[in-house]
């Protein structure tokens, strides 16, 4: 159930920032095993002039993540999306800045506001 934001600056077509969300999502779905329904991605465009990086960063993600992962599932997870950025759209591994928000399972709302803790998710976390 990640959610993921991915900032970039505008400048790129419609097709790269659709092949930019599958290639995210498609890793998200190996490398944390969720199902593949499981999509929640949002693509958010800035104005160049407005959108200030430190380089050699120019794609930022933020995953919100139920809390659980071990730090080597996110290592690969870190990985894997570079690697698929690199390989599938030659995005230079360089610019790409990742941060994982774990959240646990008491701070998230779903199927009609019960406490994520109360329900069955549908896939293991603790990987």
């Amino acid at each position: 159930m990640p959610v993921t934001e991915i900032s970039i600056a505008k400048g790129k077509d419609k097709d790269f920032l659709l092949q930019l969300i599958e290639c995210i999502h498609s890793v998200l779905v190996q490398t944390l095993q969720i199902p593949e329904e499981d999509k929640n991605l949002r693509l958010i465009e800035f104005d160049p002039a407005l959108f200030y990086s430190k380089k050699p960063y120019e794609i930022f993600m933020q995953i919100t993540l139920f809390k659980g992962r071990t730090t080597e599932t996110k290592k690969l997870l870190y990985q894997n999306i570079v690697q698929e950025l690199d390989k599938k759209l030659s995005i230079d591994k360089n610019t790409v800045f990742i941060i994982l928000n774990e959240q646990p399972l008491e701070n998230w709302g779903l199927r009609g506001g019960q406490i994520a803790s109360d329900i069955i998710i549908g896939f293991n976390i603790n990987i």
